[in-house]
């Protein structure tokens, strides 16, 4: 049986799919002036017979019921909506609500930015942005009456307290009666203020293990992604209890480990590549458990404010969503008459928005929510993906096939994918198992922070692989803190891609602690040690077991004849792996007969490497900050990358195709234009990276190679118009269009500015302006481009204000006047003019 043919008691509002149930009695007349002198927003009228009930077809086993039955829903929505026509939208993260007493309140486009729950006898609401719970006085008057209204429906059903004995209660609503009384909110956040005028006492602790959360006392918490998993629990039981809970938090970023994310997350994540909302973080346990979630996707608006209807609300729930992906698949309904979106929304559009909604909800859902088991358990009744895959075009199927690939773990009951022999490859059964294989880590490593660089992540390679399905054993001496094993080096996430040539994500780490710890990778991949956290003049060595060899190349170590056994031998495994001093680079296996001469080629990308740190002026036997780390960079081929002909990043990506280039000495030293570029982004101070140069400073760096070894000039090179990139740049700069822009011309032409100010000053120039912003604090580090500006002039001895004018880089009046204060001459040259 349909959808809609279950639907017989309520009246079909809109598209026939759209499953917006019929409107029931109107709102109740607005509360007393003395709360408030506005009225409540009025709703339509209509006669509802009973509960909603909904099975969606071939949903009739999930976790769930209809929604929230719409005469709750009703009252719910006249708390929230109280006084406001509409609700402001705040750019942050996506919200969901997942479970059956679960309701989204708000939907500027068709992500939910705001959705509350019931939960035992508790309240709960999860927003995707601070500023929808402001408390502060710098709340706006809507804003500040969305605040007030979350309060007022966390503590609705809380013990009013008429006592003349006592000065709080637990209802905001009589709190703001100006009885008096207040309301206790408790938090952890430190950043988290309130307006001292309102009728809220503002309880700050340092953990939530330190006090009793009693409900009785405490009205209403505050809580963000800093929650601990130790807190689990007693916020689950305060909730469960009668407490009302906020959370107030943009997690769409989250999963991204950056140079910014502090180590307190890094720890708890266990890796330095990325996280999951769905395993790393607490709030998120604590808010499945209630039936909302929060998405690693960001909010979308056309519209500075919207409003949602309880009529609409379930609509919008996601077994709404689901039952429609089913729906479409099988044919019974068409994307026109589902409601996703802004009116007018194209089909192809309605498409790709329901898997983003699908998609991004069930991707990030923990062990905890009932909906985990449910995808589940759908998941692996489907047929075995085929790839490639273009994800929008089946978007129930491929969100649940996502939803598998984002949830798997390395525990050793795990068996091997029916993916892994396409990728990342056939493990042969003839491959010796290797145990007790000792591998040594060097905890003792610098913070390399003070670079404003790219920072390494310090895999530690193994030299073995972990075959698909099968146990690894891992013996962690005691002492050892903040160790992660990573099985795979293929660590581009491929889910953002709009087709999947392989599973889109197929590495994982686990954390170690002293003892014996068992992994197995439904993928296998090579094996690395991973030191999240330095100490001082301590190494630990790891045992390993029922992993088998790599083919495996260290200088220094692997002698020629060793070699030359591994590079003839038979391959084993998918993937080799050659390592120098400072570059290692992954390839897949059978290219390695092709290198004849290991030395020479790990010497000179080693020699590309030192280079770098050259320019820079970096060096070992310099005071910090212009220390040369030794931690390495890597190069790993893949099948398919997420983005670009190759990109930056820990590991630099790039194709297969690029991948017998890497090993050929002759390329990388005279054509390795690409290769230079990726590994100078690693090396780009982000303080004068500003929009219009990132992909233009990084290739001072492959200018350097590129002169290093006697090549000639990129910038030379002639297009079709008959001109090389100076003849162009210099032409821009002769243009005396005041309303030209640097960043109009092309990253060459772009190029053309830096390299006029090398020829001018020399490559020192450019040492020295490193070394200059590794010198500035923060706080001296402000507009990005004026303060370039104001460096690249203190560097050069002189004044070049008309120089960066003519480029029209963007220098204000303010950083005029800053070079001006420098009384520099001007330059004795037109370096504008300037040319190879």
């Amino acid at each position: 049986m349909k959808i809609m043919k279950r639907i017989k008691k309520y009246a079909v509002i809109g598209p026939a799919v759209s499953l917006m149930f019929a409107s029931i009695a109107s709102a109740e007349s607005a509360e007393s002036a003395e709360i408030s002198k506005h009225p409540v927003t009025a709703f339509s009228q209509a006669d509802v017979t009973g509960p909603t009930e909904l099975q969606s077809s071939g949903l009739t086993d999930a976790p769930w019921s209809a929604g929230t039955p719409l005469d709750v829903l009703k009252n719910d929505f006249s708390i929230f909506y109280k006084d406001l026509q509409a609700i402001p939208y705040f750019a942050g993260g996506g919200v969901a609500a997942v479970g059956d007493a679960a309701f989204n309140i708000n939907v500027p486009d068709y992500i939910p930015t705001i959705s509350a729950a019931r939960y035992g006898k508790g309240r709960i609401v999860v927003a995707g942005s601070k500023e929808y719970f402001n408390l502060t006085e710098s709340a706006g008057d809507t804003a500040g009456k969305l605040a007030r209204n979350i309060l007022w429906w966390l503590t609705e059903d809380a013990t009013t307290n008429q006592g003349q004995g006592n000065d709080h209660t637990n209802r905001y609503e009589d709190a703001l009666k100006k009885s008096g009384k207040k309301i206790r909110l408790i938090t952890t956040s430190a950043g988290f203020a309130v307006n001292p005028d309102l009728p809220i006492e503002l309880v700050k602790i340092d953990s939530w293990d330190s006090v009793n959360l009693n409900p009785q006392k405490y009205a209403a918490a505050y809580v963000d992604h800093t929650m601990k998993e130790k807190d689990l629990e007693a916020l689950d039981q305060y909730l469960r209890s009668g407490g009302g809970i906020v959370v107030a938090d943009n997690l769409s970023g989250i999963e991204g480990i950056t140079r910014d994310t502090t180590e307190e997350i890094v720890l708890q994540v266990g890796n330095l590549r990325g996280a999951r909302l769905s395993r790393d973080f607490a709030i998120q346990k604590l808010l499945n458990r209630a039936g909302l979630t929060l998405m690693n996707r960001g909010s979308e608006s056309s519209v500075g404010e919207s409003a949602l209807t309880y009529e609409q609300a379930n609509d919008h729930h996601i077994k709404t969503r689901l039952a429609q992906g089913k729906e479409v698949e099988e044919g019974t309904i068409t994307y026109d008459q589902i409601d996703i979106g802004p009116p007018g929304t194209p089909a192809n559009k309605k498409q790709e928005r329901l898997y983003h909604i699908l998609n991004e909800t069930l991707e990030t859902l923990s062990s905890e929510s009932p909906l985990n088991a449910w995808a589940d358990t759908e998941a692996g009744s489907l047929p075995p993906a085929e790839f490639p895959i273009q994800k929008f075009q089946q978007p129930y199927t491929n969100a649940l096939h996502n939803f598998r690939f984002s949830h798997f773990t390395l525990d050793p009951a795990n068996e091997k994918s029916p993916y892994a022999d396409a990728f990342p490859g056939v493990v042969s059964e003839e491959a010796a198992i290797v145990n007790d294989r000792e591998v040594e880590v060097d905890f003792d490593f610098p913070n390399t922070m003070y670079t404003h660089a790219l920072p390494s992540k310090n895999w530690i390679s193994t030299g073995l692989y972990a075959p698909p399905g099968k146990v690894i054993t891992l013996e962690v001496p005691e002492g050892v803190e903040h160790l992660t094993v990573q099985i795979g080096s293929h660590d581009d996430d491929l889910r953002g891609s709009g087709k999947w040539e392989r599973v889109p994500l197929i590495v994982n780490h686990q954390k170690l602690t002293p003892g014996i710890h068992q992994v197995n990778s439904p993928y296998g991949g090579l094996i690395y040690l991973i030191p999240l956290k330095a100490k001082n003049d301590f190494r630990a060595t790891v045992k390993i077991s029922g992993a088998v060899e790599a083919p495996y190349y260290v200088l220094g170590k692997t002698t020629l004849e060793e070699w030359e056994r591994i590079r003839t031998g038979p391959v084993t495994v998918p993937f080799a792996e050659l390592q120098g001093e400072r570059i290692i680079l992954t390839v897949p296996s059978d290219l390695i007969r092709q290198v004849a001469d290991p030395e020479e080629l790990m010497r000179t990308w080693d020699e590309i490497y030192d280079s770098y740190d050259e320019l820079v002026g970096l060096d070992p036997d310099r005071a910090m900050p212009h220390t040369a780390h030794q931690l390495n960079r890597r190069y790993v081929a893949d099948g398919q990358i997420s983005s670009g002909a190759m990109h930056a990043g820990y590991p630099i990506m790039l194709p297969f195709s690029y991948a017998a280039n890497l090993l050929d000495v002759h390329y990388v030293k005279t054509s390795a234009w690409g290769f230079w570029h990726e590994l100078g982004h690693e090396y780009q101070q982000r303080t004068w990276t500003w929009s219009d140069v990132g992909e233009v400073t990084v290739n001072l760096f492959s200018l350097y190679t590129q002169e290093k070894y006697g090549n000639a000039s990129e910038l030379l090179k002639v297009g079709n118009d008959g001109k090389d990139y100076y003849d162009r740049g210099i032409a821009f700069v002769e243009n005396n269009d005041p309303a030209k822009k640097y960043g109009q011309i092309g990253n060459y032409e772009r190029l053309v500015m830096f390299k006029q100010l090398q020829l001018a000053y020399g490559w020192e120039f450019y040492t020295r302006i490193f070394e200059t912003y590794r010198e500035l604090s923060r706080d001296e580090i402000q507009g990005t481009v004026d303060t370039f500006a104001v460096i690249a002039s203190q560097t050069a001895g002189e004044d070049l204000t008309e120089f960066f004018d003519k480029w029209a880089i963007g220098l204000t009046d303010d950083g005029r006047a800053r070079i001006a204060s420098l009384n520099l001459p001007e330059p004795l040259a037109d370096i504008w003019t300037l040319r190879e």
